[in-house]
């Protein structure tokens, strides 16, 4: 397999580099390095002496993934989580349309492979892959399109509208919105794009029966992976669920029993951080937010006790903890406290996490000091671009090196016209100026000869001269031709591989290459988020 340096990613955070390479004092701010088993080793020795409310989650996932048509090996690996000696190896990301960026495949799979490949390395333990669905943010605009390459050869982003959209913003949990009929109109735009397949009936028909109206934007998302992947044995987990939310009270209580501690912990390791690295995440006083009326707010302290941000709703500190004791559904964690909720519920041995997760969990270690919930590994998600037997021909010809599908078009232009393609120039200038010099000697030799040659000469050297202009303009459009077809070549190069300048796997759906190559490319894609090498992969399809 091809590999790139992820340095070679526009965009990536020095802190992951750092991590993901093992330089530098990075590791010191996880538990240790995600290729050490001896990490893993003293970790899941931690989490042995916890005790988990294994048999009430049972009952709460194996409900949620019937609703979500899990396959059988789902429901044994629900089975292996009743057991003490089993840990969870845990992703999760927003509930994207149509499963939203390939990376989010790309996440789920390499938690799929790294549970396998620690059963390998402990024995004596288990381990079962887990889905934490990240339906409670409410940034519709975030999760509401598809990106998808057309028959053109072009990158369009193909959204699905809601009623809320002539709202200035919308509130409420995205992964609870219903959809509504407009789901129709999305698949009819992005077929409208596609080229004709052999595959675009049943892609279509796939996405029809996951996506339809009246369920649920985070339903149709978990219903969608498994169909792409029925034996992978991922478990769903609908942290939103009114159950889940009882058993993550505690830490809702702790949070509002202790404020700002959380927070300030987190600003000194920030703080700390941002010497050498940027900080990810801005703590917040209170890092909760609670539903009221249907609708998401941030929880804010005042001199009185606290109010909802953007509302006139108060709570005194009475009246809130109460709250969080008798109804834990109203309340909602924020990107801080999602992570210490999840591995307060879930016996975690590791999370797969992006290059933006990775650089703020860095961040988070005193939250799970102050929570005393063991930290889990944290384990980089494979990345990968799909590489098109066409488009690598690009890479080929101009003798290019594949770390240029993220330089911009002049970039790799100008790295062909270095000398590292196929293009070969020469100076007219410079032949021009010597032909002067020479033309101009002939004229004063000639004139020396016999003043009655001094017409023809002119008229020769006249004559020469336009010769050599006309084939400098026959030169310029040869030139501009050939730059022509290679600036085109680069341009699709780049849609393909990097559209809007951006890397593959954070701009396109499946659904481009689905329809592309059908569901046989499933497997191919699978076998590439094997954990190691911990580098950038390139698929050639």
């Amino acid at each position: 397999m091809i590999t790139l340096p992820f340095s070679a990613l526009p965009g990536t955070p020095q802190l992951f580099l750092d991590y993901a390479n093992n330089e530098s004092d990075a590791p010191n701010y996880f538990m240790g390095h995600f290729s050490d088993l001896m990490a893993y080793e003293t970790h899941l020795q931690q989490l042995e002496r916890r005790s988990y409310l294994r048999e009430q989650l049972y009952n709460i996932l194996v409900a949620q993934n019937k609703a979500y048509h899990g396959g059988p090996d789902t429901f044994s690996n629900l089975e292996l989580l009743r057991r003490p000696d089993t840990f969870a190896v845990v992703t999760g990301q927003q509930v994207g349309l149509f499963t939203g960026p390939l990376y989010t495949l790309y996440k789920a799979l390499t938690a799929v492979h790294l549970a396998r490949w620690l059963a390998e390395q402990f024995p004596a333990y288990s381990f079962v892959p887990i889905f934490w669905l990240e339906s409670e943010d409410h940034d519709f605009l975030e999760i509401n399109h598809a990106g998808a390459l057309t028959a053109d050869n072009e990158f369009v982003s193909v959204p699905y509208a809601q009623p809320e959209e002539e709202e200035p913003r919308n509130l409420s949990p995205v992964g609870q919105l219903r959809i509504d009929a407009r789901i129709d109109d999305s698949l009819k735009q992005l077929f409208a794009h596609l080229p004709v397949t052999d595959f675009s009936d049943e892609i279509q028909r796939l996405l029809q029966r996951t996506y339809k109206s009246g369920d649920t934007l985070q339903s149709a998302f978990a219903c969608l992976m498994n169909e792409l992947y029925p034996d992978s044995g991922l478990i769903f987990v609908d942290p939103s669920d009114t159950d889940i939310k009882q058993l993550a009270a505690p830490v809702f209580l702790q949070e509002l029993e202790t404020f700002p501690t959380t927070g300030e912990e987190v600003i000194k390791r920030s703080a700390e951080l941002e010497e050498r690295y940027h900080a990810q995440i801005k703590p917040r006083a209170v890092n909760l937010f609670c539903i009221h009326k249907g609708n998401r707010y941030s929880i804010e302290p005042s001199e009185y006790g606290f109010f909802l941000k953007g509302t006139r709703q108060r709570f005194t500190r009475e009246e809130l903890l109460e709250l969080a004791n008798n109804n834990p559904e109203r309340f909602s964690p924020n990107v801080l406290l999602r992570p210490i909720i999840q591995d307060f519920l879930l016996p975690t041995a590791a999370y797969v996490a992006g290059p933006s997760e990775v650089s703020y969990f860095a961040q988070l270690q005193p939250a799970y000091d102050h929570f005393q919930v063991p930290m889990p590994v944290i384990f980089p998600r494979s990345s990968i671009t799909l590489v098109e037997r066409k488009v690598d021909k690009v890479f080929s010809k101009f003798a290019l090196p594949y770390s240029s599908m993220f330089l911009s078009d002049d970039e790799a232009y100008r790295l062909i016209d270095s000398g590292n393609g196929s293009s070969s120039t020469f100076d007219i200038e410079n032949y021009r100026q010597r032909m002067d010099v020479m033309l101009e000697e002939l004229l004063r030799d000639v004139t020396m000869e016999n003043d009655n040659l001094q017409g023809p000469a002119d008229a020769t050297a006249g004559n020469i001269r336009r010769a050599l202009a006309s084939f400098e303009d026959k030169l310029f459009q040869h030139r501009q031709r050939h730059d022509d077809v290679i600036n085109r070549q680069i341009s699709k190069m780049h849609v393909y591989l990097s559209p809007d300048g951006k890397p593959q796997e954070r701009q396109l759906n499946i659904t481009t290459f689905l329809n592309k190559y059908g569901l046989d490319i499933l497997p191919q894609i699978e076998d590439a988020c094997a954990p190691f090498p911990a580098e950038h992969r390139l698929l050639m399809l």
